[in-house]
């Protein structure tokens, strides 16, 4: 159910004033350029590909066409954006000690071309993120995305689906599983999906396969605890199939089994260990769609990652919940909830496993002002490799919450002031854990179109 409100209201209502306790804003912090504290963290840790989003909040098309804003391009509509953000951090590399300092300048340009056919559908998307330190230069990045995602209506019960991407990511100080001095590691990932979906009157299913080949580059020396690039180069392949029942229109139950398989370039990498490993996993869950701002997505179930020369095995709880609610309509919230395994960059540790809590919002305190906000905790859980002596579990947690406000001019343009603050902790500090507190103060300017 909708709560409607007037268009003038108080900023410290008890649902604002919640949201600003415990949320945060868009924001830059170190080499990652994000949307929010919450997907910052999941792309770092899985650099691939910009989903089709059609929520208000994120600029999608829903947003865009309401504002007027997008251009005709024959039977397409191109959605070009511009993001700026000018700031200051005052820990740029993430250190407990003789922390540095810097003005910091964020440019994210993004074209985003969708079509607007009655049946079948393409998407084009090229964006980028170029950031420029001026006490810090070994920290300046520049990131960027190409991708096609589509799909093709076979008949009105079945589709089919299909994405390729190329995208370069730097790995940030401050993030889980990184392992170098000074200028940042950069990944470069191809993924390539395939999906079918089709649906016999309530019950459906849809198969997809995906393969993503990761390649790294180092600019600075490794710590002594960490693997080189060449050691880390990768091809991950995955086949799944989610099986499910519409209850009625909108609210649906499934089952989602799938297995995965990790390949590395390097047989036996640097610190002489084999990392190939397969893996499966088994979720339940339930997507439910209340409105056309307000759906869920949420799964829960069991994953396993075996590796091929040890033997050994990683387990571990998985769930996961995304998508958006407006049960009160100035109100758009946007939870965040994964955990996975994720391959280490550290030579003492196999693997760990990351736990992702988050949550984002955006609040229409009276136009043109705006609230946005966001926050999120991450804990990577690292379990050691096998042979390495006197080497014991640890757990890394990270904290990133901002704040912001924006005015905007016009539907186009949007101005405002952004803080963010991030911590570091380990269970083992001496072991290269991280340990840190930073702050980064940003005015941040929108252009679209």
């Amino acid at each position: 159910m909708t709560i409607r409100a007037s268009r003038t209201r108080f900023a410290w209502t008890p649902v604002l004033g919640w949201a600003l306790l415990s949320c945060a804003a868009t924001a830059v912090h170190a080499q990652v350029e994000t949307i929010s504290p919450a997907k910052q963290t999941l792309d770092q840790q899985t650099p691939q590909v910009d989903l089709p989003d059609a929520s208000p909040s994120t600029g999608g098309a829903v947003e865009r066409r309401g504002n007027e804003l997008g251009t005709s391009v024959g039977a397409f509509t191109l959605f070009p954006q511009l993001d700026l953000n000018l700031g200051y951090d005052d820990n740029v590399f993430a250190t407990s000690t003789a922390t540095t300092a810097s003005a910091v300048a964020v440019v994210r340009p993004s074209l985003e071309l969708r079509s607007e056919w009655l049946n079948h559908s393409l998407r084009l998307v090229a964006s980028g993120g170029f950031g420029f330190y001026a006490n810090a230069p070994t920290q300046n990045f520049q990131n960027y995305l190409i991708q096609a995602d589509g799909k093709l209506d076979i008949r009105n019960d079945v589709y089919a689906t299909g994405l390729i991407a190329f995208r370069r990511n730097t790995e940030a100080l401050g993030t889980p599983n990184v392992s170098f001095a000074q200028a940042p590691t950069v990944v470069d990932s191809v993924p390539v999906e395939l999906g079918l979906y089709q649906k016999f009157n309530r019950l459906f299913y849809q198969l997809n396969v995906s393969a993503t080949k990761y390649w790294y580059y180092d600019y600075s020396t490794i710590t002594s605890l960490g693997l080189p690039a060449a050691s880390r180069d990768r091809t991950e392949y995955e086949e799944r199939i989610r099986i499910g029942y519409e209850v009625y229109d909108g609210l649906a139950f499934f089952i989602a089994p799938g297995i995965n398989q990790r390949r590395y370039v390097d047989t036996i990498n640097s610190a002489g260990q084999q990392r190939d490993s397969t893996g499966w996993n088994m979720a339940v869950g339930a997507s439910w769609t209340v409105g056309p701002k307000s759906s869920l997505d949420g799964s829960i179930g069991l994953t396993n990652q075996t590796y091929a020369a040890s033997g050994q095995s990683t387990s571990a709880t998985t769930f996961s919940l995304s998508g958006s609610w407006n049960g009160y309509e100035p109100l758009l919230l946007r939870p965040t909830l994964m955990r996975s395994i994720n391959e280490s960059a550290l030579a003492n540790y196999q693997n760990y496993v990351s736990t992702v809590v988050g949550i984002d919002f955006t609040y229409d305190i009276h136009y043109p002002w705006k609230a946005v906000g966001g926050i999120s905790y991450n804990t990577a859980d690292y379990t050691p490799a096998p042979g390495v002596a006197g080497v014991n579990p640890r757990t890394d947690s990270f904290i990133k919450a901002s704040l912001g406000v924006l005015y905007e001019v016009r539907p186009q343009y949007s101005i405002g002031p952004l803080y963010e603050y991030s911590q570091g902790s380990s269970s083992d500090v001496a072991a290269g854990g991280p340990q840190y507190s930073r702050n980064f103060f940003s005015i941040r300017l929108v252009a679209k179109r």
